[in-house]
């Protein structure tokens, strides 16, 4: 890792992270997922006063009149540590908290609170009609395209969220959209502002650079058992065995349910003849629309197409660019379900290529127009009754799996065990030996295997305490799941790995001689020599020369490129001057000298300007919103409890203390 102050590249903007402070709150992230529509994030956002039990433990923090207890956050940072489980496996809570997750939840919880509080105080609220529609809307509680209450059920259940702290959390959400997004939306950057950025991206560095290997240091001997003994203790956490669970399992057999959803032929000859539309048997027509939220202006549009004027064009003067209007083909009823029953009869009522009188909605006023009529030509049974069956089969296994997940669940919950559901189901119990979060399997000697096992993931977010439960895969496949054994984190003992620790420790030793070795070039460097005098003598490989410009850094960074650290480190070693930089693993050092630097010339590149501005307006935006929060944290009060907060998360990382 680099040393602090030295730039790491990103997928973010490389001049920002040189020049500019990362905006890394939770304000950034919020904004960026609204932009995105990702509601179901919300799921895991603090919960509000109203929602599950009332605050129990220590009081962390108090925001307004509203306390943060320490259940609560408990909850939230086991939450947060199970999504940063998808992307890190071997994380674990005590992990979290010493990163700064821990406080990264709180201050969530506080600034939630304080605009929940504030909304409430300025006669802002969200109604109950609002919450359904964005539960609703959420595609993780959808089967075949529609709310399921089953799924929603489930899913709650599998997050060990209430109903009622999912409602809290997406009435604060709705209720940061409200107070944020015309924040960010008043920001602006001036163009002069984004000139210096530009120029910058455009500089040209010349420079060397001299690794200094590990290997090529002299052989620091055997080292002593004091040696030996402070090098482990001093390195407790890689020689410390993760947590590990073992657990037991029964996935649910999805196949022998879907043999048993398959349907008759005269259901499949059922469904054809009730639903005519999908193959074909009933009139349908592609229609375009606009809607105007003024009915004069309505009317105008109308008279204006109905006298010659393209519709698209005419649209494009509403805004609304081609995609936009295009409503698709629809029957009579689908449209209906879609739009309304007046926007139905309207388009219905038309000739190809006519377009209606405005029709009234909530949403304003509708003005439709038909691309063209699909006469009705029905496909006949013989050629669509396999597609028919399958579309049953699929429709009638999914009912029956949440139907029978749900079964499991009351059964479970009942206090019947594992074996005997799984029995009754038909379905073999397998058993997983103790593995760590990211498979990896210790035999009795320290020896490491990785067993591949897609419910690993699953058995560490479950709650030993709770018992057996229905976890879902992927795929729409189930299993019941039990965690039987936990294994607490452990230091290897030193004598148990000898010969790991003494490689180790010559590792370490050749590597803080690299160190001295490239400290001592690069001060030779700074002070007038160059490198190949400075390293004369020395069993080292010759230094690199090369040019870069931080334009085309960027650019790698933005594709996903990894741009090597010493090349990074070149971006910010002034002129004439030499750094050190660890290589990684212990490998060795580089050292690393800028002999020239080109300044940027606008002139190479003038459309950079705007992209920059952009970047900067973005980063403005987030920076306003977040100020605005802490205004209006300091506006409702807030009262920490640092001695509460340091005892709770001392508890939390005490359960890998040594």
């Amino acid at each position: 890792m680099p040393p602090d102050g030295w730039p790491v590249v990103s997928r973010r903007s490389f001049m920002l992270q040189i020049l500019r402070k990362s905006v890394s709150s939770w304000v950034g992230i919020l904004i960026l997922l609204l932009a995105l529509g990702a509601l179901v994030v919300t799921l895991f956002h603090p919960t509000g006063p109203g929602g599950g039990s009332g605050p129990s433990g220590k009081v962390m923090a108090t925001v307004g009149d509203s306390p943060i207890s320490e259940t609560d956050y408990q909850k939230l940072v086991d939450r947060a540590v199970a999504r940063e489980r998808q992307r890190t496996p071997t994380i674990t809570n005590p992990d979290f908290i010493k990163a700064g997750g821990g406080e990264m939840v709180l201050q969530q919880m506080i600034s939630g609170k304080a605009m929940q509080a504030f909304a409430g105080k300025n006669g802002m609220a969200i109604s109950r009609r609002m919450i359904d529609g964005e539960i609703a809307s959420v595609p993780a509680f959808h089967v075949n395209g529609k709310f399921d209450e089953p799924t929603f059920r489930r899913l709650l259940a599998d997050q060990r969220l209430s109903e009622q702290e999912l409602r809290d959390s997406v009435e604060q959400d709705l209720l940061r959209r409200q107070l944020l997004q015309p924040v960010v939306a008043g920001t602006s950057v001036p163009r002069g502002m984004a000139e210096p950025f530009a120029a910058l991206l455009l500089e040209v560095r010349r420079g060397s650079i001299l690794p200094i290997p590990s290997a090529a240091m002299p052989d620091p001997g055997k080292p002593s058992d004091a040696q030996l003994k402070a090098f482990h203790d001093e390195n407790k956490a890689a020689y410390t065995l993760p947590e590990r669970r073992a657990f037991r399992f029964a996935e649910i057999d999805s196949f022998a349910l879907a043999e048993k959803a398959r349907p008759t032929a005269a259901e499949v000859r059922k469904y054809y003849d009730e639903h005519q539309q999908e193959f074909g048997g009933v009139e349908q027509r592609e229609v375009r629309q606009v809607v105007i939220r003024d009915e004069a202006a309505a009317k105008a549009f109308v008279s204006a197409v109905r006298g010659g004027k393209p519709f698209l064009e005419a649209a494009a003067g509403e805004g609304y660019a081609d995609v936009d209007t295009v409503l698709g083909v629809h029957s009579a009823a689908d449209l209906a379900k879609t739009v309304n029953e007046g926007v139905s009869k309207a388009a219905f009522a038309l000739k190809s290529g006519g377009v209606s009188d405005p029709v009234q909605s909530p949403l304003g006023w509708h003005v439709l127009m038909v691309d063209r009529i699909l006469p009705a030509a029905a496909r006949p049974f013989p050629s669509v009754s396999a597609e028919i069956e399958k579309k049953l089969t699929d429709e009638k296994t999914t009912d029956l799996l949440s139907d029978t997940v749900a079964k499991v669940e009351d059964r479970l919950q009942g206090g019947e065990s594992l074996g005997d559901v799984a029995k009754s189901l038909g379905i073999a119990v397998q058993t997983s030996p103790a593995l760590a979060a990211d498979g990896r399997l210790f035999d009795a000697n320290y020896q490491v295997t990785r067993v591949e096992q897609p419910l690993l993931p699953k058995a560490f977010d479950a709650d030993p305490g709770e018992g057996p439960q229905v976890v879902e895969l992927e795929n729409g496949r189930y299993a019941l799941l039990e965690v039987t054994d936990v294994i607490a984190p452990a230091v290897v003992p030193v004598d148990k790995i000898r010969a790991d620790v003494e490689m180790a420790w010559g590792i370490k030793a050749r590597s803080d001689a690299a160190k001295a070795e490239a400290e001592r070039i690069a001060a030779a460097v700074s002070k007038g020599e160059t490198l190949a005098q400075a390293g004369a003598g020395k069993a080292l490989p010759p230094a690199q020369s090369l040019s870069v410009r931080r334009l085309e850094l960027t650019q790698m960074a933005q594709q996903g490129q990894q741009v090597p650290p010493p090349v990074v480190l070149l971006l910010s070693t002034p002129k004439g001057q030499a750094r050190v930089l660890a290589a990684p693993g212990g490998q060795g050092w580089f050292v690393v000298k800028v002999d020239d630097v080109t300044p940027g010339n606008l002139a190479e590149a003038p459309q950079l300007v705007d992209a920059v501005r952009q970047s900067l307006l973005r980063d403005a935006g987030n920076e306003m919103a977040e100020s605005f929060v802490r205004t209006i944290e300091r506006d409702v009060g807030v009262r920490r409890n640092p001695e509460a907060i340091k005892q709770v998360n001392s508890r939390l990382t005490g359960a890998i203390a040594q």
